[in-house]
């Protein structure tokens, strides 16, 4: 029998370890040893045979693949080889008109990830950038990439003006969310490190990370896309 990981479930493997993202229950963990080499294994070979399958199937990390009730597949993001922050010949109008807008922006994603589970922020997110985006508008061509990373200057020169504590979740949908209203799609990207464990997020569109650098974002593993 064929088996997938479950729905809402995500992983990536970082020298050899396995780390998962279950965004239902907000947490991310690794598994034990034994089963940490049955689920690389099994990543590696896509068997579904013996006993260590049928554990990992008992711990809700795969579940036998029904194609009729598979969601959608998630999306890919590769690590970033430019950034909005470190492109010097980057010029946009000063930050200050957008302030109100970023300031009700910020509040609105605070309230959202203070009260709500994280799969339904995430969700919310997805949600709000596909009513306002047309399918797959990303950075495709120079003019339509200029405008992308304009835009994006302009919520990065607001931001240090908003009186609300940074914070990489925080900011992001709050970009992600910025950008939509003006037709722009973009990738909120979740990344992890594995030993000392840390996990961080930006947001991407193409090669290009909007808020983060190029090296900080490259040191994160990505575990998932939004």
């Amino acid at each position: 029998m064929p088996y997938r990981m479950r729905d809402n479930l995500s992983c990536c493997v970082i020298d050899g370890h396995a780390v998962f993202l279950d965004i239902e229950a907000d947490l991310y963990f690794c598994l034990p040893d034994d089963l940490e080499r049955a689920f690389i294994a099994y990543a590696a070979e896509a068997n579904g045979a013996g006993a260590a399958i049928h554990k990992l199937v008992e711990r809700r990390i795969l579940t036998p693949d029904n194609a009729m009730d598979r969601d959608m597949p998630p999306g890919q993001a590769s690590a970033p080889l430019r950034s909005a922050l470190e492109i010097p010949a980057l010029h946009a109008r000063s930050g200050m008109t957008a302030v109100p807008e970023l300031m009700a922006t910020l509040w609105t994603c605070r309230r959202q990830i203070r009260a709500k589970p994280f799969k339904e922020v995430l969700d919310r997110a997805a949600r709000y950038r596909r009513q306002r985006c047309p399918p797959r508008t990303d950075a495709s061509g120079p003019a339509c990439e200029q405008q992308l990373l304009q835009a994006a200057c302009i919520f990065n020169r607001a931001r240090p003006y908003i009186p609300i504590a940074t914070n990489c979740l925080l900011d992001s949908i709050a970009l992600s969310r910025f950008l939509a209203r003006r037709h722009f799609r973009s990738d909120i990207v979740l990344g992890v490190t594995h030993e000392p464990f840390s996990a961080h997020c930006w947001v991407q569109a193409g090669d290009i990370a909007l808020n983060e650098a190029v090296g900080n974002a490259m040191a994160y593993t990505v575990i998932k896309v939004v």
